[in-house]
Order: structure tokens, then C-alpha cells, then sequence
């Protein structure tokens, strides 16, 4: 005769109880952002160079504006928005190597129009490659806005 495990993990101690709970959550927290792990110190310090309002000082494109915020902790990633001449882009993104990779489509729809890779220069200046998906890229430098 075959005994279920469910009865028997009930019979368990409740130190071994939790214990299991534990390396559940921590297994669910592993999955949930990827293959790798997130830990809190690495979540916090994540979106802190680039979160805030930055500003084109490149010539020709001052007019441009690019914000950021942190995304949920379902994306584990960064929120964006381009502005400029009365379009606004927004999209997602993750940390790849030593850059910031974003998706992008105009406000309010799904479809993809370009993606935006940026670079932090420095704690004030970022860097930033806009790629259309039609059209020839652009690169931009930004410094904090506020």
C-alpha cells in the first residue's frame, strides 16, 4: 500500500514545516525574476542610476526628455518614457551587461516602434542609443533633469 505525501508532510514538525515554506518562497522569488537571483540589495541598487527626469544637452536634440521609474516586481526591470516633438515612446527594459536595453512603442499602444539602449556615463550623464524601427539611430547624451 501506497501512503499519499500530503498526509505525512502534515505530520511533520512544524520546525520542518516551515522550513519547507521557506525554500518554496525562495524557489517561487527565483522563478519569478528569471534564472537569476534578485536580492534585496541588488533590487534596490538596481534602477537608482537611471530613475528620475533627464534632458538632451545632445545639439539639435535638446527638446528631447527620457524619465524612468521602477517597473513592478512581476518585470523585475525599468519603466521609460521618450518625449519629443509631441511623441511620447514608452516601454520596459532590463540591465544587460553594463547597459539598459528598453522596448519601446508609442503611448498607449502595443506595437513596437524602436528600442533605446543607454549607458550611465557618470551619476549626471547617461548615455543613450535610440534605434526607430525605421530610420537610422540616434545618439543622444542626457543629464539630470531634477
Amino acid at each position: 500500500m501506497t501512503h499519499s505525501p500530503f498526509p505525512e508532510f502534515l505530520e511533520k514538525g512544524l520546525g520542518e514545516r516551515m522550513l519547507r515554506l521557506a525554500a518554496t518562497v525562495a524557489a517561487c522569488t527565483v522563478i519569478r525574476c528569471g534564472s537569476g537571483f534578485i536580492g534585496p540589495d541588488a533590487q534596490s541598487a538596481f534602477p537608482d542610476p537611471f530613475v528620475g527626469t533627464w534632458r538632451s544637452v545632445t545639439p539639435s536634440f535638446l527638446f528631447i526628455r527620457l524619465s524612468f521609474s521602477s517597473g513592478s516586481s512581476e518585470t523585475c526591470g525599468v519603466v521609460a518614457r521618450l518625449t519629443f516633438s509631441g511623441v511620447a515612446w514608452e516601454g520596459d527594459g532590463q540591465i544587460t551587461g553594463d547597459s539598459l536595453v528598453l522596448r519601446m512603442s508609442n503611448a498607449g499602444s502595443a506595437t513596437p516602434v524602436g528600442s533605446v539602449v543607454v549607458h550611465a556615463g557618470d551619476a549626471q550623464t547617461l548615455r543613450a542609443e535610440v534605434r526607430p524601427s525605421s530610420g537610422s539611430p540616434m545618439d543622444l547624451t542626457f543629464v539630470r533633469d531634477n
